[in-house]
């Protein structure tokens, strides 16, 4: 289905492991590392099945079909849901609340191995048991699911994928200072006990990745819904953030929100991408119309292990 005018870009991340390497263990005794298999993943913007999107699909049901040579040939596939998938229930706020029939949730599976991101301002449109509905419609259809749940534990628990030899990590948040001045009941973030999305906190942010890391994670992915909307620049407080997230570990960060792209930052050698934009979406000017996708390959590096 082609939309929108998609660029794609390639981020190739070089993993510093010789393609055989040896090395002293510190028992002084020689140990050989076996190089691990290359490992490709791609990145969309908002994908969205509510409000005109079942008019558009009724003409072509893949969402994904102008980019299938991509997004079903890597080993990992990460999208952004922007709707609830349920239906019951009425809406919590007023502004644009966005809902699916739950019957369209399985096309968003365009890989075996497909992580759908839901800290963002509308998984809870349509309250806490629309959440419930759209985690288990998109499981039910093997999307796995990240960035929300029934207590502020299981909102923030990073997700964790080991294909080909390496674990990849995926964490998502929030920034809830953009929606201030909604209630908790307009728009619930997990918070101790209390179910909701997850909303970003610098140090639990830092204690995530320390335990990814801590747990083997060779690659994190930071998703991050934050930034104004339809702003083509991030603005400061995108930028803290995503520093704060290259500082403490996190070796990409993935952004959504603004439904127009953003640039894309090398901070201390790793990127930032502000915001992809919409990939699905119905939103029909110019600037929500040109968007891009990301595809990393993590590949080993040929120097020499010391």
């Amino acid at each position: 289905m082609k939309l929108r005018n998609i660029l794609l870009i390639v981020l190739v991340i070089l993993v510093f492991i010789a393609a055989f390497a040896t090395f002293f263990n510190g028992s002084n005794s020689l140990v050989n590392v076996e190089p691990k298999e290359d490992v490709s993943i791609a990145v969309t913007g908002d994908v969205m099945f509510a409000r005109n999107m079942p008019g558009v699909l009724s003409l072509d049901s893949s969402p994904f079909s102008g980019v299938s040579d991509v997004v079903s040939n890597v080993d990992l596939l990460l999208i952004n849901f922007e709707n609830a998938a349920t239906s019951s229930g009425d809406a919590l706020k007023g502004d644009v609340p966005l809902k699916c029939d739950p019957s369209y949730v399985p096309l968003a599976k365009a890989n075996n191995n497909t992580i759908a991101t839901l800290a963002n301002n509308h998984v809870c449109d349509y309250g806490i048991d629309g959440m419930h509905d759209t985690i288990k419609y998109l499981n039910d259809a093997g999307i796995t699911t990240v960035g929300a749940g029934d207590n502020e534990n299981d909102a923030h628990k990073a997700v964790s994928k080991d294909i080909n030899g390496r674990n990849i990590t995926v964490l998502n948040y929030m920034d809830s200072n953009n929606f201030a001045e909604y209630s908790y009941e307009a728009l619930p973030y997990a918070n101790g006990s209390s179910p909701g999305y997850s909303a970003y906190d610098s140090a639990d942010a830092q204690k995530q990745i320390s335990d990814a890391r801590g747990n083997g994670s060779d690659f994190i992915i930071a998703s991050l819904h934050f930034g104004n909307e339809y702003s083509m620049s991030p603005n400061q407080d995108q930028e803290k953030i995503a520093h704060e997230l290259i500082d403490n570990g996190a070796d990409i960060v993935i952004g959504a929100h603004p439904h127009v792209p953003q640039g894309i930052e090398m901070y201390k050698g790793k990127p930032i991408c502000y915001s992809l934009g919409n990939f699905m979406f119905d939103l029909g000017t110019e600037s929500t119309l040109n968007d891009y996708m990301v595809r990393i390959d993590l590949v080993n590096d040929t120097g020499v292990l010391t």
